[in-house]
């Protein structure tokens, strides 16, 4: 990855440096020449430049070029063939400047004929003849007129007046300058003319705006010098200043005012090396630094990237980056030469004396010198922070350790601390340890950290067998770097022949609420008249340890109490696993042990449980089928055969409700839906039920639980009207109160009543005819229609027809199923 980076600054140089060489300028790109210069003479000369100061060739091209010849050498113009102001008053001449190099630049200029009294006057007319009457006379003292005639000539003269603009000669207008000139230096002349040919006022000029103020004035008679100084690294990347240039003539026109026109004038600011390289810290923006710091690796190779820039503000730049300090031989600098903007790194030389052991800090100069002027010349200073890496391996301080330890000493005895060294730092109390070969750590084995040797398998060390023991210490560091020593272990003599049970495992089956009575028989190959031989049994503490008891001289093993299946956790499935141990009695006592696995067969000893003591539920009337709740049971034996449950109703269903069981994960769960055959009805007698719940597992065992179920009222009923009696009301009379009412009942609990008009009819004579003079409101209530009168003559008696509707009916007919009348 070094070696990558460092081939891409190596590339950049390169590019650099083949863009060093620029393309020459051609500088005016409009000149001025009489149409009556005779050929042979000299026109005018190309200006032209070049930032490497090399020889130029130039070549006219274009349709004009026949009227010109140009010097390949010097650029100066002379006349060809005779050139006509009068036919073509400005002419494109293409210009081609060559260096010599591959890279040459081309431009189209402007030649403007100026012209010269070379015409003689023309009148338009070949003659002017005007006739006049012959009677223009008249007679005095003769009765009689006298006519005579005579022949004259006439010359007309055609004064100019000062009816046009100024116009600028030789435009586009571009000019050139060198920052740092003096003040008051000519940089360029524009020319105007008052188009007025006979009248021909003075121009004056005057500068109207500018891209930089203040930098270049201008004289009466249009020369362009600078007026204060110019630094060209204040433009940026613009190297040109536009003028607006007014000419303005020196009397009023015609129209009472100064006539005037502006043109642009584009002076282009020579770059002069003036500036020093310097360095830049670059982010979001560049700014001037001259002090860096990096941390770098010892021994570390490749580049050592310090987010340096160098960069010199003039527009040609010649760079050169050397080092310096006490440090300087460590490292290189790269790009070595630049002329463009550069980032700066570092390259490690001398890798071998990046040693943090030795040195944790560095510091070099990086200095960069303008080759054109050595004067020009920075400095900055990089400080490098030396990080430790791990390039050293753990060391012992001694070759071979002689250690000794009992036989048969306890798992985890320390037979001796062992430490090894590392001058790394991030290996300090980081070192690892380990015990080798692979097969010696079945008897020893070293703390991984602390580098304590210690006991690995207290039964296996066994002097009859092997006395000494050869192992290597080995210590790592953080990234694996090992370091050894050997170390030679000797056992002493102990009690060393344990216990041997005469079974690998026993397996057990009893009964929950059953006795167990298990002996485990052990024996020892130690001298029977001794206490070494002599056997004590014991359980090792489990989670259902406390639940036997093992006789400690003879090895039988009973249960304390009853056994439960239930009381054990559920995922052992009545397995009870126990560690019977035989320790003897010698001096340091050993023990072997030995697993018991006891199996508790479940029985059926539980019956159903409820979740809850009493269910009640809602369902809607007139829904067959649907769903009404469920109850939950669970029963604790722990087998299907005895934890099975079905659900039934025992009582109070009227024949209304089934039941269907369901397993869950954990229990069962009874569904309690309607008979799909039944509708129940609300306005029934029955708008409760009280069902017994029976809950049975395979075995008969039940219990019962109360489950209440309310029958929900929907509106299906239609309104009802009651009776109505007649009412009498006096004619004429006005009142404006109730003079009588329909009234209806709805068996639903929830509804809401609306009273709407069927027919009026009025009885006079015998004969019905409809009327208008009652209002029949939607609450039943009649009153007053004011708008007519009641006349006992015309009506005695009216006949109110009326409908109810429900407003709230959920199903069937919303309406009543007899008209009201009144």
């Amino acid at each position: 990855m070094e070696v990558f980076s460092r081939s891409v600054l190596c590339l950049l140089c390169i590019f650099s440096q083949s863009n060093a060489n620029t393309a020459p300028e051609i500088d005016v790109g409009v000149y001025s020449v009489c149409e009556d210069t005779p050929e042979g003479t000299i026109a005018f000369t190309i200006a032209a430049s070049d930032a490497e100061n090399d020889p130029l060739t130039f070549t006219l091209t274009g349709v004009n070029a026949g009227y010109f010849k140009v010097d390949t050498n010097t650029g100066v113009v002379k006349v060809e063939r005779q050139l006509d102001s009068e036919s073509n008053a400005a002419m494109l001449l293409g210009v081609d400047v060559s260096d010599g190099s591959s890279i040459s630049r081309t431009r189209q200029i402007t030649v403007i004929l100026l012209d010269a009294n070379d015409n003689k006057p023309i009148f338009q007319e070949a003659s002017y003849d005007f006739e006049f009457a012959e009677d223009g006379g008249g007679k005095c003292h003769f009765e009689h007129t006298t006519y005579f005639s005579s022949v004259a000539f006439s010359l007309i003269t055609v004064v100019d007046i000062p009816d046009l603009d100024p116009s600028f000669l030789g435009v586009p207008y571009v000019g050139r300058v060198e920052e740092n000139s003096r003040v008051g230096q000519s940089v360029f002349k524009v020319t105007a003319v008052d188009q007025d040919t006979g009248v021909n006022n003075k121009i004056i000029f005057s500068i109207e705006d500018s891209t930089a103020d203040g930098l270049f004035a201008i004289s009466d008679d249009g020369v362009i010098s600078v007026s204060s100084a110019i630094d060209r690294e204040e433009f940026g990347d613009s190297d040109t200043v536009t003028l607006t240039v007014k000419a303005k003539e020196s009397k009023e026109n015609i129209h009472g005012v100064f006539a005037s026109v502006t043109t642009d004038v584009l002076i282009n600011i020579i770059d002069v090396n003036d500036s020093p390289p310097e360095f830049y810290k670059c982010g979001f923006s560049c700014v001037k630094e001259s002090h860096y710091t990096e941390d770098i690796s010892e021994n570390s190779l490749g580049s050592v990237s310090i987010n340096m820039t160098v960069r010199d503000l003039d527009k040609i730049s010649k760079t050169k980056l050397t080092l310096g300090g006490a440090d300087k031989d460590v490292f290189a600098v790269e790009p070595q030469f630049t002329t463009l903007d550069s980032i700066v790194q570092l390259v490690v030389r001398q890798p071998q004396k990046l040693d943090f052991e030795k040195t944790q800090q560095m510091v070099v100069e990086v200095i960069a010198t303008d080759q054109d002027d050595t004067s020009f010349q920075s400095t900055a200073t990089v400080t490098i922070n030396i990080k430790d890496i791990n390039d050293n391996s753990p060391t012992f301080p001694k070759v071979t350790y002689r250690l000794s330890v009992t036989e048969h000493s306890d798992v985890g005895t320390e037979l001796a601390r062992i430490v090894a060294e590392d001058p790394d730092t991030m290996d300090q109390d980081n070192i690892t340890y380990s015990l080798l070969p692979e097969s010696i750590r079945l008897y020893f084995d070293v703390d991984k950290y602390e580098g304590i040797v210690y006991v690995k398998n207290k039964t296996l060390l066994d002097r009859e067998i092997r006395s000494l023991y050869s192992a290597t210490l080995e210590a790592r560091d953080t990234e694996g770097k090992p370091g050894t020593t050997v170390l030679e272990i000797t056992l002493t003599d102990i009690n060393d022949q344990p216990p041997v049970i005469n079974r690998d495992s026993y397996l057990e089956f009893v009964k929950e609420g059953g006795q167990l009575k298990l002996k485990i028989e052990a024996t020892d190959s130690d001298d029977p008249d001794t206490e070494n031989s002599q056997i004590v049994y014991g359980i090792k503490e489990s989670s259902y340890s406390y639940n036997f008891t093992i006789d400690p001289n003879t090895g039988v093993l009973r249960n304390s109490g009853e056994l439960d299946r239930e009381a054990l956790d559920q995922e052992l499935e009545g397995r009870i696993e126990l560690n019977v141990t035989a320790t003897d009695k010698g001096t340091p006592p050993l023990s072997a042990s030995v697993t018991v696995i006891i199996n508790v067969e479940d029985v059926n000893d539980n019956s159903p449980q409820f979740e809850a003591p009493s269910y009640e539920f809602s369902v809607k009337e007139g829904e067959k089928g649907a769903f009404v709740g469920s109850v939950t049971a669970e029963d604790l034996d722990q087998t299907t055969d005895f934890n099975r449950i079905s659900f039934s109703i025992i009582d109070g269903s009227f024949g209304s409700f089934i039941m269907r069981t369901f397993t869950m994960e954990r229990g069962y769960r009874g569904n309690i839906t309607v008979d799909p055959d039944i509708e129940l009805d609300y306005e029934s007698e029955r708008k409760q039920f009280r069902l017994r719940v029976e809950a049975v597992d395979l075995e008969q065992k039940a219990a019962e639980v109360m489950v209440v179920v309310n029958v929900v009222d929907v509106n299906d009923e239609r309104p009802e009207f009651k009776v109505t009696k007649p009412v009498s009301v006096k004619e004429n009379t006005t009142i404006s109160g109730v003079v009588g009412r329909f009234s209806a009942h709805d068996k639903d609990t929830s509804h809401h009543l609306v009273y709407e008009l069927e027919s009026m009819e009025c009885r006079c004579n015998s004969s019905l005819t409809p009327c208008s003079y009652f209002i029949l409101l939607p609450t039943g209530e009649v009153t007053l229609n004011h708008e007519l009168k009641v006349d006992y003559e015309q009506c005695d008696q009216v006949l109110i027809d009326a409908q109810v509707i429900d407003e709230l009916t959920e199903k069937g007919e919303n309406n009543s199923a007899t008209k009201g009348d009144r």
